[in-house]
């Protein structure tokens, strides 16, 4: 088995087996949503930017959740999820220690061999084991364990919507600002916590967070069984790229993705563009930095950016595309070498809520990373790293 197959195989299997920590989530979103209910606030929590960038204004997730990047504002009546994945675990303790010195409800997430499961008032663990041909390409467990903190975080996420509503409560939701029409709406509830009239019916236990697992283990399905033959074909391309002496350049969409270049076990065989907000890379850097011979990754959202990748003709460099598309026919103009479908739909939001008007709980961010990472350990077994 190739290692990026092995790798989505794994955030596959990790998936199915994460409906067994569905009780644990059931049991601290019970609590929590107490906490929301009586006035008390949502944050997320880490070391790492990439976890609370992936939670916080967020298609799908919750407009109640703040980021935090310590423990000064957060009181005891407040609710914080804290993720870790093994990595600066001296860090990770010292933040939840300081977390938990609030007395507010903390909820971990991330392996739960280790002291931080015990600070916390409710951990679901993060089971995943992630195989030796993985740490022997990567060298630590980061590029797996880290997604997999994602599915569990959107799963809790789906159990908290779930027990509000047991409350009388739906919480306002974001949809994807890149869909039409979202904007406005998003704008006209961005100050609620709660919908002040809403039709969503109490949602029984279980039912949202065991929901979204079976969805997004369809889409890493979809992915390894459907898009693994592009990997190793981008894999190939990317082997001879670096091997020429040319560059790997990459435009990483924010939230989650972006903060993969350069985390822990990335060889650095990409050199991440311009972070931007939104899904076109800055034209004025594509310019400077393409040369002839170099590859254009594009990891992005939707849209084709058909400017970026006329820039990338112009500067004789191979293209490689990974978005979903849209309902829309595609806009006319350069297009891609190679395309790989991140195997999640249009609008982003997996799961369905009785009465809400949009879907809840997104699969972009793992699927993204889930496809970089992929990527990546393929080129490692055909490039030595550095």
């Amino acid at each position: 088995m190739s290692l990026g197959r092995t790798y989505l195989d794994r955030l596959l299997t990790a998936a199915e087996q994460s409906a067994n920590a569905i009780p644990h989530m059931v049991a601290a979103a019970e609590r929590g949503a107490q906490r929301l209910v009586a006035g008390g606030r949502l944050y997320a929590a880490s070391v790492r930017p990439d976890f609370v960038s992936e939670a916080y204004i967020r298609s799908g997730g919750l407009m109640m959740l703040q980021a935090c990047d310590d423990g000064q504002k957060v009181c005891g009546s407040d609710v914080v999820i804290v993720g870790w994945s093994g990595d600066s675990r001296g860090a990770s303790l010292d933040l939840v220690k300081r977390l938990r010195g609030t007395h507010a409800l903390v909820i971990g997430i991330g392996p739960p061999r280790e002291e931080l499961s015990s600070l916390v008032d409710a951990c679901i663990g993060n089971d995943v084991q992630v195989p030796a041909s993985l740490t022997g390409v990567f060298g630590v467990s980061y590029p797996v364990v880290s997604v997999h903190n994602l599915v569990l975080l959107w799963a809790f996420t789906g159990e908290l919507i779930a027990a509000l509503t047991r409350l009388g409560q739906m919480p306002a939701v974001y949809q994807s600002v890149l869909v039409p029409g979202a904007r406005a709406r998003n704008d006209g509830l961005v100050t609620r916590r709660f919908h002040e009239r809403h039709a969503v019916p109490p949602i029984e236990a279980d039912e949202l967070g065991t929901a979204y697992l079976s969805e997004i283990a369809g889409c890493l399905r979809t992915v390894r069984d459907r898009q693994i033959e592009a990997v190793e074909q981008i894999a190939d391309t990317c082997a001879e790229v670096i091997h020429r002496g040319n560059r790997i350049q990459a435009f990483l969409i924010s939230h989650f993705p972006c903060h993969q270049a350069g985390a822990p076990g990335d060889p650095g065989f990409m050199h991440r563009l311009a972070i931007v907000h939104g899904e076109t890379p800055d034209l004025a850097e594509l310019e400077e930095v393409l040369q002839p011979g170099d590859l254009f990754l594009f990891l992005g959202y939707y849209r084709r950016p058909v400017a970026a990748y006329e820039v990338a003709r112009r500067r004789q460099c191979r293209i490689v595309e990974v978005i979903t598309g849209t309902d829309d026919a595609d806009p006319a103009g350069a297009l891609p070498d190679y395309v790989i479908r991140p195997g999640w739909r249009y609008t982003d939001a997996l799961v369905a809520v009785p009465g809400y008007d949009i879907c809840v709980l997104p699969a972009s961010g793992i699927m993204q990373t889930a496809i970089y990472w992929a990527i990546v350990a393929e080129i490692a077994t055909r490039v030595s790293p550095g």
